[in-house]
């Protein structure tokens, strides 16, 4: 089908969204959910009409898209914009790529994690679609298409989890203080416990497996071998964060939730919400209802969501 034309024809504006590379099928049901109309899909990219609920499952949600044919026109339009751009690929056409090889790029570059530096200049991302160039002035994602990747540390952190705890605060604005007290639950091996214990005050970690010997020599690290779904939330009225990237259903963590929540109603939370089949639509409704909540998919999610809490002091 000539998209081009039949946007044109019809005036048509649209949105674009960047989906989760294997996670096209939730992204679809998302839209569904919401009344969205789908306007043309493939597993790279989505034309949708334009709407202002948050997509969970986008990687990056351009807004206040447009498609033109790839004229010498629009190359000079985009060249005397006062900021630069971001080509995402989402299809290979090398006689526009070469066409438009031209125009200044923000180089593809991993994250340095350092919370003091934001990144916070303005960018516009373009992409080709059959014969055409889609482009945005807009993107949502704070980094060029949601490419969250970070350049790693490979010696102290356990496992990988670390990287969601970065990325929450990183691109999604979790701010822990420095006297912070947190509790964590399915700590083990320590991986955002490593996280957690280099930026609060004390951190009581909880899990059936110890933690890695390099976490748990911390002074401010105080771990306990048990169920997790034992610890008496009475006993840590005193924490104002509760950490969990435990393996459980998403019923099981909502309980534990709700049950913190009747003891501190006043606390922050970050728990990953995972899913052994499809997304469970049904529990993020409800974590949404419930005060100062949001659900993200991270990047470094993999079936599974993040719900933060984060009550403004």
């Amino acid at each position: 089908m000539d998209y081009y034309h039949l946007l044109k024809k019809q005036q048509h504006s649209f949105e674009v969204i960047i989906p989760f590379i294997r996670f096209s099928s939730e992204l679809i049901n998302e839209l569904t959910r919401n009344d969205i109309k789908i306007i043309y899909n493939d597993e790279k990219i989505f034309l949708i009409e334009p709407t202002d609920k948050n997509i969970i499952w986008a990687q990056d949600h351009w807004k206040n898209c447009l498609i033109s044919e790839a004229h010498t026109e629009l190359i000079n339009q985009l060249k005397n914009l006062p900021f630069i751009g971001y080509y995402h690929q989402t299809h290979k056409n090398k006689f526009i790529e070469n066409k438009f090889s031209k125009l200044k790029t923000i180089p593809e570059k991993r994250i340095k994690f350092d919370l003091s530096k934001k990144f916070n200049f303005k960018f516009y991302i373009w992409t080709i679609l059959n014969d055409f160039v889609i482009y945005s002035l807009n993107p949502k994602a704070r980094y060029p298409a949601g490419w969250n990747e970070f350049e790693e540390d490979k010696s102290n952190p356990p496992n990988r989890a670390y990287l969601k705890l970065w990325e929450a605060m990183t691109v999604h604005d979790l701010k822990i203080g420095a006297n912070s007290i947190a509790v964590e639950i399915g700590a083990s091996p320590g991986g955002w416990s490593w996280v957690l214990g280099l930026i609060c005050k004390e951190v009581y970690t909880f899990d059936r497996a110890p933690l890695a010997d390099k976490i748990a020599i911390q002074k401010n690290i105080h771990h306990t071998i048990g169920d997790a779904f034992k610890i008496l939330p009475q006993n840590f009225k005193h924490a104002d964060w509760f950490f969990s990237d435990l393996i459980c259903t998403p019923d099981k963590i909502y309980e534990v939730i709700q049950s913190w929540l009747d003891v501190s109603p006043e606390k922050n939370f970050m728990c990953t919400i995972k899913f052994k089949g499809k997304c469970d639509f049904e529990i993020i409704d409800k974590l949404l209802k419930i005060p100062h909540s949001k659900v993200v998919r991270l990047y470094h999610n993999k079936n599974e969501v993040t719900w933060i809490r984060q009550v403004p002091t």
